[in-house]
């Protein structure tokens, strides 16, 4: 065996849940399998992760888990984790899966090496949800409510997700549940940079490395209550601007505030609550990114802002929207955050 396990060694090691996890749960545990009645992987460059469920009993219920295997060593990541888990299981926000970073993980050989164990989350990708909901503003009204209390639950809790974007957020009975936690801040991460950028449609353009802190979130954040607030009042957005990977804005309208045809349809709504809420967006792209206010703050003193003029974008922007439009898309049979990383199942 080499210094770190490779796939092959993963996969030999899996089919024997009870000798090769340390943890009780793992152990009982049946793995999701191939057309070859093999343990199924969804693979990567950093890792690999199958799925495994355990089943309920008298006192318990079932529970799926994502079992995530690092194909290289994880150095600093493995500290995060640890801080990462701790922090979320002393805050206890309802908007996690259970997450454990586990540092004697999997047994391969006569060593042990970290896995991070996630409950296998389901539900609606966020941009999925909502597009169901497209004829039902009073839904996506509903919605945008619950935005906001999660917003403020992860400020109340000093935990900055880092990466607020449509494939990280699922939606299950109107309720929101967060995946993916890599590029997560917590209070024992301070004075450390940031590992991942996140997602450009939602992030702030200025956004680098060195933005790391509880303030990663304002912007993102920002942007996903506008969009919902927008598309309540004009459905139409979607068909016009929404490309798959998106909601209403892409990069390239943070880079040309007042110019890029979906500030000038946000303003044809002729709302003053969408108008005064696109300012506060522009005056937000004016501020250093974690500079940015907190939502509640924006909310509360919304009249503040006014309409943004016409501004020159920081750099060219392309012709037109790049993204193509996708298909509709059903509930996730994997993570997205193992998508996200270029991820591919066995069978595809």
């Amino acid at each position: 065996m080499a210094a770190w396990p490779d796939l092959t060694e993963y996969h030999e090691a899996v089919q024997h849940p009870q000798k090769a996890f340390a943890d009780s749960g793992l152990r009982a545990v049946t793995l999701e399998l191939d057309k070859f009645g093999m343990p199924k992987p969804a693979t990567g460059a950093n890792a690999v992760v199958y799925k495994g469920t355990k089943p309920g009993g008298f006192f318990s219920f079932r529970k799926t888990w994502a079992i995530r295997c690092f194909l290289r060593p994880i150095s600093d990541h493995a500290e995060r984790y640890e801080a990462i888990s701790r922090h979320l299981h002393k805050v206890s926000l309802r908007y996690d899966v259970d997450f454990r970073f586990l540092k004697q993980g999997i047994q391969i050989g006569s060593k042990w090496f970290p896995i991070v164990k996630m409950q296998w989350a389901e539900g609606d990708l966020l941009h999925t949800y909502v597009e169901k909901q497209l004829r039902f503003p009073w839904l996506l009204a509903t919605l945008r409510a619950k935005w906001v209390n999660l917003v403020r639950d992860l400020e109340a809790a000093r935990v900055a997700h880092g990466d607020l974007q449509q494939g990280n957020i699922l939606v299950r009975g109107g309720s929101f549940q967060l995946v993916d936690y890599d590029g997560m801040w917590v209070p024992a991460l301070k004075g450390r940079h940031a590992t991942e950028s996140g997602h450009r449609a939602y992030q702030h353009p200025e956004r680098s490395e060195q933005d790391y802190g509880q303030e990663l979130d304002r912007f993102s954040a920002l942007v996903i209550y506008v969009s919902l607030a927008a598309l309540e009042q004009d459905a139409s957005l979607w068909e016009n601007f929404h490309t798959g990977d998106n909601l209403i804005f892409v990069r390239e309208d943070f880079l040309q505030v007042g110019r890029s045809p979906v500030w000038q349809q946000l303003r044809r709504i002729g709302s003053p609550q969408i108008d005064q809420l696109a300012a506060a967006m522009a005056a937000m792209l004016q501020q250093p990114p974690m500079k940015v206010s907190n939502l509640d703050s924006i909310l509360r003193n919304l009249a503040s802002f006014k309409s943004p003029a016409s501004t020159p974008a920081s750099k060219p922007a392309p012709p037109q929207r790049v993204a193509p439009k996708a298909a509709p898309v059903s509930t996730p049979t994997v993570p997205s955050w193992m998508k996200g990383g270029g991820y591919r199942n066995s069978d595809d």
